[in-house]
């Protein structure tokens, strides 16, 4: 589909997938719509209509603003509801993606109808160690510089327990690979994946969880523990949000859409078919 230019100040690439329940798919950290289509189109447009599309700065999605923020993300799709014409979706956000479902959640009532946390946070409040202070991470920036943009990115994926576990990455390794070449052929560059790590880094909505009002999945492998322990910040998410559900996936990390997609998906289906 062609991008659309926003009233928020982005040309948005997005695509429409399937017939149904709505539900709007928000990547991780500066990951397009592109990683969705290995799996999850496939297996979730027979039952739903599912829209993805690219972050601003991501992939085919370009904005001339240089300063970007979690609630402009927000805004930007509650911008292509509206040019859609949709009045309200179930959101599902991995990682970061979260973070911008959960701003839609919180500054526009009404519009998202059900809430996907997969395996998210809240902002710095909700965060281990050095992590714990807003800013560009001390860790991602010497990353940068010691190993460069593409090997960093590289090694997040194929070379860490972040997103596949050693033992996935041991038997398919092949698969691991495919999935960053996916992964990066959209990826951000490296000025945008500063914008948006800045962005994700500056965002704080711990202290306004309790004024959650959507039905709300927080889903986290318990192998997800590692420097971001996205395993403690799903914890805080699922104490914090008025009832919410907490799911732990056995034996996956950061990316159990891939490891596990028929498990994820089913996981979806049924929450989206619940809350319809």
């Amino acid at each position: 589909m062609p991008n659309v230019k926003l009233p928020t100040g982005v040309d948005l690439y997005y695509e429409s997938h399937g017939q149904g329940e709505l539900l709007v798919f928000i990547p991780s950290t500066a990951f397009s719509g592109e990683v969705w289509k290995p799996y999850q189109v496939p297996g979730l447009s027979k039952s739903l209509n599912l829209i993805i599309h690219d972050p601003r700065g991501c992939g085919r999605s370009t904005v001339k603003q240089e300063v970007y923020t979690i609630d402009q993300m927000a805004n930007d799709v509650v911008a292509l509801l509206d040019h859609l014409g949709i009045r309200s979706a179930h959101v599902l956000g991995h990682s970061m993606g979260g973070r911008i479902g959960l701003s839609m959640t919180l500054n526009y009532p009404g519009r998202v109808k059900s809430l996907i946390l997969a395996a998210s946070g809240s902002g710095p409040a909700g965060r281990p160690g050095s992590d714990c202070i807003t800013g560009l991470p001390h860790r991602l920036v010497v990353e940068l510089i010691e190993m460069g943009f593409e090997k960093a990115i590289r090694h997040e994926i194929c070379g860490s327990d972040t997103f596949f576990t050693k033992d996935f990455r041991d038997r398919y390794p092949e698969q691991v690979e495919e999935f960053f070449k996916l992964a990066w052929a959209t990826h951000a560059k490296l000025s945008e994946y500063v914008h948006i790590v800045i962005a994700r880094h500056n965002w704080e909505g711990t202290h306004r969880l309790g004024d959650v009002r959507v039905p709300t999945l927080v889903v986290i492998g318990d192998g997800d523990a590692g420097r971001s322990n996205h395993l403690a910040q799903a914890e805080v998410l699922a104490k914090r949000i008025p009832g919410a559900e907490l799911k732990i996936l056995k034996g996956q990390s950061h990316g159990f859409f891939w490891q596990a997609p028929e498990e994820t998906n089913s996981m979806i289906l049924s929450w989206v078919k619940k809350h319809g």
